[in-house]
């Protein structure tokens, strides 16, 4: 048989949204012999369904197989097809429209898809203005807003960086100030600690919280008072940011400060994309100079699993790349493939010290019992064989839930929960459980048996059974079990076991749960998710199932109401959250954060009180973009 050659083939996908909220498509091609008997294969954002012009042979959410009637496709010819998103998800910007095509041919030859969007502008940003700090401004440029600042005028060249005295030897807190150098010489925003630089001293101050300080700044030095060596870390933090806004040369005054909340996170999703080992360290040091404390790591979902475990190596091995005949296909722009990574344990070890170094624990997190659709396609008999639920995920996956009602479930879970919970010594684990579709485990025999043993009704009981049982197990561990909302679901009031629970669709869930006892991170995605897009403009990336959070929406709420003051001690803090659906490449996630990441750093530190509002962060945002240029951080990629 005859092999085509294809060395000259050129093929577009030329997409536009239209105004009736349709995905409009038009395929072409430039060749010598006309194409034929091929699949056209591509990834959205979320499932669609075909309005015109072709039909699916295939699809696992996002992700879908075209087939047209008359597939002839060569130079002057077109083929136009239009897709509509399922549900009431509505098309609003470039991240909506079409990634990752491709023609995969009868023969199986993989052809390139050139995707042309229509109407988007490439010179289109959202990157503030530089702008210089006002030198003879009474407020003090810096985020988080320090609890307390009063100049006292003048100012004092730090340009050199800042000399230690013996008093740090003294203190045992020279680690702390050497941890501040290494972060500014990787980041090129050095130097810290010169011996031409102006004295800086350090003295302990018993009042003092141990992750608060006190600066004082003169022409004639600097004196830092701290509580403990979290404090001496944070005021060397704020004389680092202060050297580089300010071009060396700062205001004199006296700073006081502390954190507001215990928790101040930042949340990533490396499971929808895989990011460089590197990336996830330079989103450290951010979190670093924005006092940041709390990194959740979210390694597993439907798409892949992607920490290197030994106790079951099948995860990562069959799941960390996806592509053209892998077991996870090109979901969300991966194309053909393969495309993807995992993460060693070795690495995994030296994230945890990088984040340590600088006051930052590692919360890793299993999602269970739903998002679980690649563990199920290497482990089905995690699901009930007699199960004819045929439940569908809010994301499109089919049968993506685990099944609680089976030995071997609680085999798997355990060995897998004990090994992961082994690696991170911050000693608190995120089981998941958000999002389990509404039709999982209704037509399980084993589950109708486990409901008559335990004396449970629904759906909600069983898991509230289930999270309970594996929070118990993790507590077992000297492990602090943490889930999301709906963890609190159930005849049992949910996981109990003193778990930490993460609101994200809005705040009222986490006050319920607050208001029962519960410890709870607020994370509301109208406030705190960077994956939503910021602006309602075309050219944005982002979805928009919250509406948009904008940087102004990102400081304009508060994590504890002010009639339920009572709930200060329950509610420990907040993060902001990025998913990766709308990620095609690593700077898109630094496109996606920044500068909306200032509004969580202000949140979880600064009191109520003296919280910027929306025109103050702005202001600090403009300035910051000389930070985020100085580390090298990307505030504007899209695709």
């Amino acid at each position: 048989m005859e092999t085509a050659d294809y060395t000259d083939v050129e093929i577009n996908l030329e997409t536009w949204i239209g105004v009736d909220r349709h995905v409009h498509c038009i395929l072409s091609a430039k060749c010598d012999v006309p194409l034929t008997n091929y699949t056209l294969c591509f990834s959205m954002l979320a499932p669609c369904e075909v309005v015109a012009g072709t039909s699916v042979v295939k699809t696992v959410a996002g992700y879908s197989e075209l087939r047209f009637e008359n597939d002839v496709l060569g130079t002057g010819q077109a083929l136009g097809f239009a897709l509509k998103y399922r549900g009431n998800m509505t098309p609003s910007n470039r991240s909506w429209l079409p990634k990752g095509a491709y023609l995969r041919t009868d023969t199986g030859t993989i052809l390139p898809v050139h995707i042309a969007p229509r109407g988007l502008d490439e010179t289109y940003t959202t990157k503030l203005p530089q702008r210089d700090p006002d030198m003879t401004s009474q407020s003090l440029m810096l985020v988080p807003e320090p609890e307390s600042w009063k100049p006292v005028g003048g100012h004092t060249n730090v340009s050199a960086g800042f000399q230690l005295d013996k008093s740090w030897e003294e203190a045992d807190h020279i680690d702390c100030a050497d941890a501040v150098e290494a972060l500014a010489g990787r980041n090129n925003i050095g130097p810290f600690v010169s011996r031409a630089g102006v004295p800086l001293q350090l003295s302990h101050k018993e009042a003092l919280a141990h992750d608060a300080y006190e600066l004082l700044i003169s022409e004639r030095g600097v004196k830092l008072h701290t509580g403990g060596s979290a404090g001496t870390f944070y005021g060397c933090i704020s004389l680092l940011n202060l050297k580089l806004l300010y071009d060396g040369v700062i205001p004199c005054g006296y700073i006081s400060d502390s954190p507001r909340f215990e928790w101040r996170g930042q949340h990533l999703d490396c499971a929808r994309h895989y990011y460089d080992p590197d990336k996830l360290l330079h989103l450290l040091d951010l979190m670093a100079l924005l006092k940041l404390n709390r990194f959740h790591w979210h390694f597993c979902d439907d798409e892949a699993f992607r920490l290197e475990v030994e106790s079951y190596p099948e995860l990562w091995q069959n799941s960390g790349m996806r592509g053209e005949g892998r077991l996870v296909p090109g979901i969300y722009g991966a194309a053909d493939g393969p495309q993807g990574g995992t993460y060693s344990l070795v690495f995994a070890k030296h994230l945890v010290e990088h984040a340590k170094a600088m006051f930052i624990e590692v919360m890793p997190e299993v999602e269970v019992p739903a998002h679980s659709w690649a563990v199920l396609q290497i482990y089905p008999d995690l699901r009930d064989i007699d199960d004819q639920s045929n439940e569908t995920s809010i994301h499109g996956y089919q049968n993506n839930t685990i099944n609680p009602a089976l030995p071997q479930t609680w085999t798997y879970l355990e060995t897998l929960l004990k090994e992961v919970a082994g690696i991170f010594p911050f000693a608190h684990l995120h089981l998941g459980c958000d999002e389990r579709p509404p039709d999982a485990w209704r037509k399980s025999p084993a589950v109708e048996r486990l409901k008559a043993d335990q004396n449970l009704e629904t759906q909600d009981d069983v898991q509230g059974w289930m999270m309970e049982k594996l929070g118990a197990y993790t507590r077992s561990l000297g492990v602090r079990p943490a889930a999301w909302q709906e963890a609190a679901k159930g005849a049992n009031a949910g996981i109990n076991n003193d778990a930490i629970l993460f609101s994200w669709t809005q705040q009222g869930p986490g006050l319920e749960a607050a208001r029962l006892g519960y410890c709870v991170v607020m994370t509301p995605a109208a406030h705190a998710y960077w994956d939503i897009a910021p602006s309602g403009n075309l050219n944005e990336i982002g979805a928009n199932w919250a509406g948009i959070t904008s940087l102004a929406d990102s400081v304009n709420w508060d994590p504890v109401p002010e009639n339920e003051p009572e709930l200060e001690g329950t509610i420990i803090g907040a993060q902001g959250c990025l998913w990766s659906e709308a990620v095609l490449q690593d700077a898109n996630m630094e496109t996606m954060m920044v500068p909306r990441i200032l509004g969580i750093a202000e949140v979880t530190w600064a009191t109520r009180s003296n919280k910027p509002d929306a025109a103050r962060i702005e202001e600090k945002a403009a300035c910051f973009s000389k930070l985020f240029g100085a580390i090298g951080w990307h505030q504007d990629v899209r695709d």
